[in-house]
């Protein structure tokens, strides 16, 4: 199992087949799938912080540059695709390889996991109108045992190995740590998560910490993009209705 195939498994409701409203989550998705590769040993990378670096040197990791050593196929629809895009975008920072990524991330880690029968696909129609698709898990045994490990090391205190550190670094800020575990123990699961995203189990590999801050530079460049959006609409939405109104309030006799 990969990583993001991990997250994956954490974002869809085995009961409903719904995705977890994850803000950016082909992003997130994506930055789990830079870390598979590095995993995977496709790829390599130039310019990255050094182990001991600070965190405002970490939180530039995004910056670095992904360089592929093997181009070869691994048979795995999500990370064949994660390494055309980096073969597609060369030189360019690690977030915006994530950007890439991210693109089809979602859809084609779905595709693998129906494939290997973890996850099945429903489609059906809304009010026999509006199409739905659902992601029922007919075999969770994976997904329990791995919620079982992040109870562990999230709640009880167990010292996680570097995936699962790669795991919770990813998922924390994601909203997914809270669902993992009871109301109760929520907020000592988030700050558990805060704890190991900032330490050194958050920076095991460099591949992490880049992947980590590439996911959280993007994130934070699509949102910005979606909060622009709205502004400008909000604001062409105003003017129409300032200009609608400027007739008759130039008719309008002053008092």
């Amino acid at each position: 199992m990969l990583i993001a195939e991990d997250f994956l498994l954490l974002a869809v409701d085995d009961e409903t087949g719904k995705t977890a409203n994850v803000d950016n989550l082909g992003v997130r998705l994506a930055g789990a799938l830079l870390a598979d590769l590095s995993d995977a040993r496709k790829t390599l990378l130039r310019g990255a912080p050094e182990a001991g670096a600070t965190k405002e040197e970490r939180e530039k990791a995004g910056d670095a540059t992904i360089i592929v050593t093997d181009n070869s196929p691994v048979g795995h629809i999500a990370l064949d695709a994660a390494l055309q895009s980096v073969l597609a975008t060369p030189d360019a920072p690690a977030r915006k390889v994530v950007e890439a990524i991210s693109k089809d991330a979602e859809e084609n880690l779905l595709a693998a996991l129906v494939e290997r029968g973890i996850l099945e696909k429903e489609e059906t129609k809304l009010f026999r109108m509006l199409p739905v698709t659902r992601w029922p898990a007919p075999d969770s045994s994976h997904e329990t045992a791995l919620r079982a490990n992040l109870t562990k090391v999230l709640v009880e205190g167990a010292e996680p190995d570097e995936r699962t550190a790669t795991l919770i670094s990813l998922l924390h800020g994601s909203g997914l740590i809270s669902g993992l575990v009871g109301k109760e123990q929520r907020k000592a699961a988030q700050d558990r998560a805060e704890e190991i995203a900032g330490s050194e189990w958050g920076v095991a590999t460099v591949a992490t910490q880049v992947a980590v801050a590439a996911s959280v530079a993007a994130v934070a460049t699509v949102g910005a993009a979606v909060a622009a959006a709205v502004i400008i609409a909000n604001t062409k939405e105003n003017a129409e209705a300032a200009a609608a109104a400027l007739p008759a309030a130039e008719g309008t006799p002053v008092a």
